[in-house]
């Protein structure tokens, strides 16, 4: 193996594998449990390669047994990353100290220690350093140091490093200390994008709004292709559409939105000027969901995309509406060519069976912070 490699677990669609994949990293293989988003991790980043998938439970895939199978030599795989299942440490859903994917991170930890690589990434919640006082970060931590590695963790913002929304993550990056050579392990430099003001949510999604012109509310593709109607014009959308078009010839992905009922327009459009879910009691457009909180045009987008549709409203007050997966894709970083394959949505009990798109996006790693951990790991291990 000449080539950096990646064993990406609990991959998703692949956010980190994309990510890593641009700093040049190949996936030797990947891991995810649920088949809609592997086949959104094959369809773009696997193409020639699907057989390197393995979907199914880490503990069946990537046993002992078959980790001996692979016949790996002591550090010839440069990255293990991943990020196990996170609903029972996270403090925005109910939360149980003895949900079983908790433990999933052990997993994590003994494919590290049977197939030890030369860096690792684990990513998950900011929940998972200290909830229910059981000491995850430090168990890992120790872990991963009697396996030899040096290792650093800590609470990322996304919104500095390159990504355009407030998204808070636990992570823990390690690095055999053979590979080290006296450096002194951290996280990589911050680029302080949340600074700039000049890049606001117009500048991020005002291209993609155009629905006005396309059918309105019910249009859009939920796979694709769906031509453009705007070119790119900030610097952003233009990184976005590099491959996909920067002209209106260009085409995306996943760009449906929803048939908005008039009680839900207008209770979106009270939002957008203002009102709250208490204002709204007693009135025709009362709710009982949470309250949704609308998009500011013309600043740093202060949100942080979640795998629910309509947690956010756009700025458009001309046609109040939810965002479409593409549009949602976009604050993770994701570039317009990458299609998200499976149902656009769904509710219910189908929630707990489902990864339809806008949770694949929600679940994902920005790539664009993956990128800035893959090269600084890659300038560590080739150093």
């Amino acid at each position: 193996m000449n080539e950096l490699n990646l064993i990406d677990l609990f991959s998703g669609c692949g956010g980190l594998g994309l990510g890593f994949h641009q700093a040049g990293f190949s996936t030797y293989l990947a891991n995810e449990l649920h088949p809609d988003p592997a086949r959104t991790y094959i369809e773009n980043i696997l193409s020639e390669n699907p057989e390197k998938m393995l979907i199914g439970s880490i503990s069946d895939k990537l046993s002992t047994k078959n980790i001996t199978k692979l016949k790996l030599k002591r550090n010839e795989i440069d990255c293990i990353a991943g990020g196990p299942p996170c609903q029972g440490f996270s403090m925005a859903g109910s939360g149980f100290a003895d949900d079983p994917r908790n433990n999933l991170y052990m997993e994590y930890l003994r494919v590290i220690q049977e197939i030890e690589p030369k860096s690792i990434v684990f990513e998950n919640v900011p929940g998972f350093a200290n909830r229910y006082g059981r000491n995850h970060r430090e168990f890992l931590e120790k872990k991963l140091t009697q396996m030899g590695y040096e290792t650093h963790s800590g609470i990322l913002r996304a919104s500095d490093y390159n990504v355009p929304q407030l998204r808070k993550r636990f992570y823990c990056i390690g690095v055999k200390k053979d590979y080290l050579n006296d450096h002194r392990l951290g996280f990589p430099e911050p680029k302080n994008l949340k600074q700039d003001s000049s890049l606001t949510a117009f500048d991020v999604i005002s291209d993609l709004d155009t629905y006005h012109l396309g059918g309105g509310y019910g249009s859009g593709e939920i796979f694709g292709p769906d031509k453009y109607l705007k070119p790119a014009r900030s610097d952003f959308q233009k990184e976005m559409r590099k491959i996909s078009g920067l002209t209106t010839s260009g085409h995306t992905y996943n760009t449906k939105i929803p048939n908005h009922t008039d009680k839900v327009i207008k209770r979106m459009m009270a939002y957008q000027l203002g009102n709250t879910k208490q204002s709204l009691i007693g009135t025709e457009i009362e709710t009982k969901k949470l309250s949704q909180r609308v998009l500011k045009k013309n600043s740093f987008p202060s949100i942080t995309v979640v795998s629910l549709p309509d947690d956010y409203i756009h700025y458009n007050r001309k046609m109040p509406r939810t965002l479409s997966v593409r549009e949602c894709a976009r604050f993770q970083t994701f570039p317009d060519d990458f299609v998200f394959y499976g149902k656009r949505t769904t509710g219910g009990k189908r929630r707990k069976v489902d990864v339809p798109q806008y949770t694949q996006v929600g679940n994902a790693i920005p790539p664009r912070l993956a990128n800035t951990i893959a090269d600084y790991l890659k300038e560590l291990i080739m150093s």
